[in-house]
């Protein structure tokens, strides 16, 4: 082989590699969105507390709790915390169309360990 095919086939080899991370990249990123419905939150200004609220996906609130911390929404663990939350507020919102009041969804995803 000459230079130039040896040449061709490095930036192919390499192209095709930076495509694969890539799109493995964007995979990874995908997992944190929820599969159904969306949450809220709400920080008042120099607050301690703040209010997480649940809704489906046609905007009908089905939850809602507020903790005595704030919360990180840049972070993608807070993310992934708050997204197990909701999946337990639309199973109940499934088999009950109630909204919960009792419970500590939010509260226990952020206990300190």
């Amino acid at each position: 082989m000459s230079a130039i095919p040896k040449l061709r086939f490095a930036i192919t080899a390499a192209l095709f590699a930076l495509v694969s991370f890539a799109s493995q990249a964007q995979t990874k990123n995908d997992t944190v969105t929820p599969r159904d419905g969306f949450w809220v939150i709400e920080t008042p200004a120099k607050s301690r507390q703040c209010t997480v609220r649940f809704y489906t996906s046609r905007s009908e609130l089905i939850y809602e709790e507020t903790i005595n911390r704030c919360l990180n929404v840049a972070r993608r663990q807070t993310k992934r915390q708050l997204n197990v939350a909701l999946e337990q507020a639309m199973y109940v919102w499934n088999a009950t169309h109630k909204v919960p009041t009792d419970r500590q969804w939010v509260a226990i995803q952020f206990e300190k360990k």
